[in-house]
């Protein structure tokens, strides 16, 4: 749990650093270059065929798991557990970027608040499936893949920040300055504790990536609960209000904590932490 303890204290550290200097901008009330309506429906499409990928590697996991002990073992529990969440939340996502709310009844920035949101949890979901592979690949002894996926794993993380950025610059919440500040923040903070943990070996642990997952799962519930709020605004002006008033230091927030909480992940699945 020392990893769990590090990310929580790592997390707080973030997000009082980013809110204290976000809370001097404002979010943009421009047109944003998308029908969010279209491109919603694109999302629940392409997250119920990433949820059937999930549901695979679960299976699949579940087939190889037979007879292994010890590290594998240990390696396989991450891998199934991460291909879990992943699908439970491919199919959450899709349920929840299908009630985005009305334009014309929740008002613009409430609607860019939860595709804001929803995406976040997308973006964090898609590389929990995809840092799975590399446990699965340890538990199998395919180490000769292992050293690819060091390279690939990263700059595909770095590549998805980058849609990242573009779609909450987009959207008039965020500059994409602020979000690769975030970054910053966030990599710095796990950094230092994987200094630590190289320091003082002793709080290393194999379950890592296990713990790490269902603080994985906790901020995804979060952003799901925040974004599943949202289409009450069409009914309760005070939900509409909220949003209004504190939805840009939500979507700060919920950057900051995809940032530290993938970075952590990946210290754990290399073993670093």
């Amino acid at each position: 749990m020392w990893a769990v303890l590090g990310f929580c204290v790592a997390a707080a550290i973030g997000l009082t650093t980013v809110l204290s200097v976000g809370c001097r901008g404002s979010a943009l009330r421009d047109d944003y270059p998308w029908l969010l309506d279209e491109v919603s429906k694109l999302h629940v499409n392409t997250v119920g065929s990433l949820a059937g990928f999930a549901f695979t590697g679960v299976v699949l996991v579940v087939t190889l798991a037979r007879d292994r002990t010890g590290a594998a073992g240990v390696a396989l529990d991450a891998a199934i557990l991460m291909f879990l969440v992943a699908y439970l939340y491919w199919v959450g996502s899709a349920f929840l970027i299908s009630y985005l709310p009305h334009v014309r009844t929740s008002g613009d920035f409430v609607q860019r608040v939860h595709f804001s949101l929803a995406s976040t949890i997308e973006y964090r979901t898609v590389f929990l499936s995809w840092f799975a592979l590399l446990p699965l690949l340890q538990a199998n002894g395919l180490s000769r893949l292992v050293p690819i996926l060091y390279f690939l794993l990263p700059i595909s993380l770095l590549l998805g920040s980058l849609l990242l950025a573009m779609a909450a610059d987009g959207l008039g919440l965020l500059r994409v300055k602020e979000t690769y500040f975030s970054a910053a923040v966030g990599t710095v903070l796990t950094l230092a504790y994987g200094g630590i943990a190289w320091m003082l070996p002793g709080i290393r642990s194999p379950y890592s990536s296990l713990d790490l997952t269902i603080a994985i799962f906790c901020v995804n519930g979060a952003g799901f609960a925040f974004a599943a709020l949202t289409p009450l605004s069409s009914r309760y002006d005070g939900v509409k209000r909220f949003y209004e008033q504190y939805g840009r230091r939500i979507i700060i927030a919920d950057m900051q904590l995809t940032m530290v909480s993938l970075a952590f992940l990946w210290l754990a699945v290399v073993g670093a932490i």
